[in-house]
């Protein structure tokens, strides 16, 4: 398979020369770039570039998925000895503060500056061979970006807009300006950004439209991964009726098939290109400057490999028998007693250390988004909840169930289980979590909801940087 190619942020966008210093000396939100985006094949490059963070470990390459899990009751450290690095322990316990925070806050910026680099500059570059919507779909790629970008810093960052959309979200940045320092704006103003972004996306990007210098069509933007974003974000909104609207948009597509149960145990850690559930994902590469190498979500989750993410009796135990979500584990024989998820199996088992494509969106997701947004009230002509929640449970060998809010949100954690839901589904859902198989910090074991702990902090090196930022409360 043709591998994307990972164009450098540093030399196609941003001009620096090394990362590492950069982010230490001034806020991620002020940066500069030394190229001019001044014809196609530059934009064109510098798009595809700007996808390649997301696979750094502090994002879909790691950190974002596991610390969901961790935090929330589907994962824990190991407790045999063979297999307790030290690594992931804050994350299971919710012990964070400025200077040990989650570092999406600078990669997510970096991937903000570089797509406003193309959306700024890329109408006007019409020539004999580009067309007008050939620049259109470069610039729903990258507002596409933004959204996406956005979307995870507010779940990071900030507190869910279900419980409170008027307190501080995230900088709002659009163009590049070395001297501005910007302030926070209300998660409400954040997440009206990200939707701007997606319907603009979507009203731009051809309906057809896919990159030419790819082979895997779901490691880039496409209208309907624009559509199952912007389903997403209308479900954290409370907004039923368009999250249900957009939700059947995919599902009608008929461009993507459910998984069966006989098919799903074999499909993780492989190229998704088959167009079955995978609308958008991360596409997992040893070439990849961002790709963690050892530290990859693959080595993590791997009983060969560092193993430092293990699944929790509370997750396994919701698995009936017969139900093959239950089986998506694999121990180890020195640990017969832990169980990893085998959702990020090598694409090469023979390699040191493996590398995984990342699922971000996928068909199963649309129908419990739209099964939610039912029971709260949207109306889908033909479709119901009941046929919603079959649809997923016909398709794992698991009983059926009844269409409550319980049982959807109870699907969605069998169903997403290591995928990066399930805090974030508690806590736009007020949920706290309680867990019994858990051996970290005794103040970590339940989180009420409210709690300040759920937005965590803004790093340190942003809050000396920059005077106009606010601290989160409680840190």
């Amino acid at each position: 398979m043709k591998k994307i190619i990972g164009y450098s942020f540093l030399t196609l966008v941003l001009g620096f020369s090394s990362c590492d210093g950069f982010l230490t000396k001034e806020p991620v939100t002020n940066l500069d770039t030394e190229v001019v985006l001044d014809t196609y094949e530059k934009l064109s490059k510098a798009t595809l570039g700007a996808y390649s963070a997301l696979n750094d470990g502090t994002w879909y390459g790691a950190n974002f998925v596991l610390s969901c899990e961790l935090r929330a009751g589907n994962a824990k450290n190991p407790t045999n000895t063979d297999f307790t690095s030290g690594r992931y322990i804050n994350e299971y316990s919710w012990i964070y503060n400025a200077s040990s925070t989650s570092g999406l806050w600078n990669y997510a910026y970096y991937t903000i500056a570089s797509v406003n680099n193309v959306i700024n500059n890329v109408d006007g570059k019409e020539t004999t061979d580009v067309s007008t919507q050939d620049l259109n779909d470069l610039k729903a790629e990258a507002l596409f970006l933004r959204a996406l970008s956005y979307f995870d810093l507010l779940r990071i960052y900030a507190q869910p807009y279900t419980f409170a959309p008027q307190s501080l979200g995230v900088p709002l940045v659009y163009v590049v300006d070395k001297d501005a320092l910007p302030a926070r704006n209300t998660v409400a103003e954040c997440f009206d950004q990200v939707v701007e972004d997606l319907l603009k996306a979507e009203s731009l990007m051809a309906e057809d439209y896919t990159r030419y210098d790819v082979n895997d069509p779901y490691s880039v933007a496409s209208v309907p991964a624009i559509q199952a974003l912007l389903s997403r974000v209308y479900l954290y909104m409370g907004e039923w009726q368009k999250c249900a609207d957009y939700a059947t948009k995919v599902i009608d597509s008929g461009l993507f098939n459910m998984y069966t149960a006989s098919e799903l145990p074999s499909v993780w850690g492989k190229d998704a290109y088959d167009g079955s559930e995978v609308i958008f994902e991360v596409f997992g590469s040893e070439k990849n400057e961002y790709n963690e190498y050892w530290e990859d979500i693959s080595w993590m989750t791997r009983p060969d490999g560092y193993a430092d993410v293990v699944s929790t009796a509370d997750l396994r135990d919701l698995y009936e028998e017969g139900d093959v979500r239950g089986t998506l584990f694999q121990s180890h024989k020195n640990a017969p007693d832990h169980f990893w998820t085998t959702k990020y199996s090598a694409k090469d088992p023979t390699m040191r250390p493996s590398f995984a494509d990342i699922v971000v969106l996928r068909l199963s997701e649309m129908y419990l988004n739209r099964a939610e947004a039912l029971v709260h009230g949207a109306q889908i002509a033909g479709a119901t909840a009941e046929n919603d929640l079959l649809t997923i449970t016909s398709n794992r060998g698991a009983s059926p169930v009844a269409a409550t809010l319980e049982n959807i949100l109870l699907e969605r954690r069998k169903e997403l289980a290591f995928e990066g839901h399930i805090i974030y589904d508690m806590a736009r859902t007020g949920t706290a979590v309680h867990r019994v198989d858990y051996q970290g910090a005794a103040t970590a074991k339940d989180i009420e909801f409210p709690d300040y702990r759920w937005a965590l902090p803004i790093p340190k090196r942003e809050m000396d940087a920059n005077k106009n930022m606010v601290q989160n409360d409680g840190y």
